[in-house]
């Protein structure tokens, strides 16, 4: 076996460490930087969708504003209120509208919902439209609109060539889910319907219109040329926005191989599943006829909340691939460029370090066998010292040397220090439990007087003596609470906190005492309770600590709640533990103030927790009775609507 000398172990040990890092900050590095890429890449879809669904809403948004406008006017009221037939003038005029508008058809249907004009050829009439849900909706007084699908046979009356635009044959498409149909009949469409109002303020027809998405471009072409600066990258679109029809294609910039657009080929199964099937949004890659994109679907929505498509945007993922590879790569030579000046940087100093940093391993060993004083007395012995070639290494031994005896000072000051504490933590504890122990005895009966002197017991008080008498109880039970909480802390310091776990009935044995001691203040403050806990649940645990923990609970549910207000107590079984929670209607807190709840001492600020005194032990010792238990405990709150603190018992 070849031995090294200290001086090269040190090397290569070093070398060894460097390599094993750069390793691992090259792999750590490019999964980050793919990461970030990828991530950086998603938000900007998410953007770009958001913006393309934003669009459509400003486009129903003018359909609305159009309708209502048209509604208004003179020419159009008149004949409805009067039951007159619609003149050649009139629908000319509309049908001028309908075209410089952009609507794809117009429509006028009489008070009974009759259609009794269409602006587009072969202009049918006679037939009622209170089948479609916005004109149902506008009947009752309010412009409704969204996005809708159309039959074949309703969109032949709104206008023949309408069936044929929307009339879509599907392409085949890898991966796409199975269907049966060969073809989409029917239209989406951007509709909607607005009343007519007479001048007393009756319903007197509606106008309804609306634009047809089935192979309309303009809609999508402007999205994306709105959205993504760059339209094409290494001859493919870049930025690409679709509108699908469940799961077609009916208008989009997506392009086959031959250029043409993609209109009837069909989305992945995988993205039918998460997004059709499930209502959830879509944001990664995913293929696209016949490239990867980092892609973003969401469903559309019919008015009455039917999934009736999606809304796609994305971007080519081949860019952010080249841009991804290229970071890596400037990243990686800067690595191996570091990794090689720290390895000659090594070698340079392994040579300068060897001698003093045995000298040190040396010190060290003494000071582990506890031979401080020797290295003090032997610290002129070290001629070595001023030969080092290094400044700051002498400076190291002449400071190691100072610290081993300022460590010396140290350790057997603080076993002086560590005495006095532990006997003044002993007199500490010693006194807060006989006093706590003491006061509560007398406090016990003042609370026993004050109750008598409540209910009557020695004669009818008036009303100065009652507010009196309340307040002396109201401070007594608070007093009450801090004293137990301050005798339950000297047990959880002196350890003496002990859990004698055993099967009990929760809600005779629990429960019902605990809301036997608040029926005063319940009552008081005209809290309504409601309790869903079963005569028969039993768990295993300390009794007496359980009544604490509901009392602390409960307690702070009344403090903290409304006036009048609720307060629920509940149990939930989960897997093996029982999870039991005491909810209440209050101010609550902020959620970054939840931990803190639970800290010795702690009280939170706010107008409610001033108001509302208290020793800050109550929940901390809460926490470290459920601790005991081998349960835990955390608190949830909506501020300024509710509070709900949550704790679990382990099944045994």
């Amino acid at each position: 076996m070849i031995k090294l000398s200290f001086q090269r172990k040190i090397f290569w040990y070093f070398t060894l460490v460097v390599l094993l890092i750069g390793v691992l900050v090259i792999l750590v590095s490019r999964l980050h930087i793919f990461h970030v890429v990828l991530n950086e890449t998603k938000s900007r879809v998410a953007i770009d969708l958001r913006v393309a669904h934003n669009f459509l809403d400003k486009e129903i948004e003018k359909l609305v504003i159009t309708l209502d406008l048209l509604a208004e006017k003179q020419r159009l009221i008149d004949p409805l209120e009067k039951s007159q037939p619609i003149s050649s003038d009139i629908r000319s005029w509309l049908e001028k509208k309908r075209v410089d508008s952009g609507f794809d058809f117009l429509t006028l249907c009489d008070r009974k919902g009759k259609v009794i004009l269409r602006t587009r050829f072969p202009h049918y009439s006679g037939d009622f439209s209170l089948s479609n849900s916005l004109v149902s909706k506008a009947f009752r007084g309010k412009s409704a609109s969204g996005i809708v699908i159309m039959p074949p046979q309703t969109l032949k009356m709104e206008g023949e060539d309408l069936f044929q635009q929307a009339y879509i044959q599907f392409t085949p498409t890898p991966g796409a889910r199975p269907r049966s149909e060969k073809a989409e009949t029917s239209g989406m469409v951007l509709m909607a319907a607005v009343p007519v109002w007479a001048g007393n303020e009756e319903i007197i027809g509606i106008l309804y219109g609306g634009i047809l998405l089935n192979r309309n471009y303009r809609l999508v072409d402007y999205v994306r040329d709105m959205v993504f600066e760059e339209k094409e990258y290494k001859g493919k679109p870049f930025g690409t926005v679709t509108i699908f029809q469940w799961d077609v294609r009916i208008t989009t910039n997506v392009k086959e191989k031959d250029g043409s657009r993609a209109i009837g080929t069909r989305v992945s199964r995988e993205v039918y599943e998460k997004v059709l099937e499930n209502g959830k949004t879509w944001l990664d890659r995913a293929f696209v006829v016949n490239s990867w994109y980092i892609s973003a679907y969401e469903p559309i929505y019919s008015p009455t909340n039917e999934t009736i498509g999606m809304l796609y945007a994305g971007v080519l993922e081949d860019k952010y691939v080249d841009i991804r590879n290229g970071i890596f790569l400037r990243f990686l030579a800067i690595i191996f460029g570091g990794i090689v000046a720290v390895l000659i940087l090594s070698h340079l100093l392994s040579r300068g370090l060897s001698k003093p940093i045995k000298k040190l391993v040396k010190a060290t060993n003494r000071i582990a066998r506890g031979e401080i004083q020797d290295i003090l007395e032997k610290e002129k012995k070290y001629p070595y010292i001023q030969k080092l070639p290094y400044l700051e290494i002498q400076e190291l031994i002449r400071n190691f040397n100072q610290m081993a005896a300022v460590l010396y000072k140290r350790e057997t000051d603080l076993e002086k220090a560590n005495d006095d504490l532990r006997q003044i933590n002993q007199h500490y504890m010693e006194i807060l439990t006989f006093v706590t122990h003491e006061i509560k005895n007398r406090l016990g009966l003042v609370l026993g007087s004050a109750y008598n002197l409540s209910q009557g017991v020695v004669g009818t008080l008036n009303e100065g003596q009652k507010t009196m008498v309340d307040v002396l109880l109201r401070n007594s039970e608070r007093l009450s609470d801090m004293i137990k909480n301050y005798f339950d802390l000297s047990r959880i310091e002196k350890e003496e906190l002990k859990v004698n776990k055993q099967e009990v009935e929760f809600k005779k044995d629990i429960l019902e005492p605990v809301l036997d001691e608040f029926e005063g203040q319940l009552e008081g403050g005209g809290i309504l309770l409601e309790v869903d806990v079963s005569d028969s649940f039993k768990v295993r645990a300390d009794p007496d600590l359980l009544k604490i923990v509901m009392e602390n609970l409960l307690s702070n549910a009344i403090k903290y709640g409304k006036e009048k207000g609720k307060i629920k107590i509940g149990v939930l079984r989960e897997e093996n533990e029982w999870k039991i929670n005491v909810w209440n209607k209050g101010e609550g807190f902020p959620k970054d103030k939840s931990d803190q709840l639970f800290t010795k001492f702690v009280r939170l600020s706010g107008e409610k927790f001033r108001k509302e005194k208290g020793s800050g032990l109550g929940l901390f010792v809460t926490k470290e009775i459920i601790q005991k238990h081998g349960g835990k405990i955390w608190a949830e709150s909506e501020e300024g609507q509710w509070a709900n603190f949550i704790f679990t018992l382990l099944l045994d």
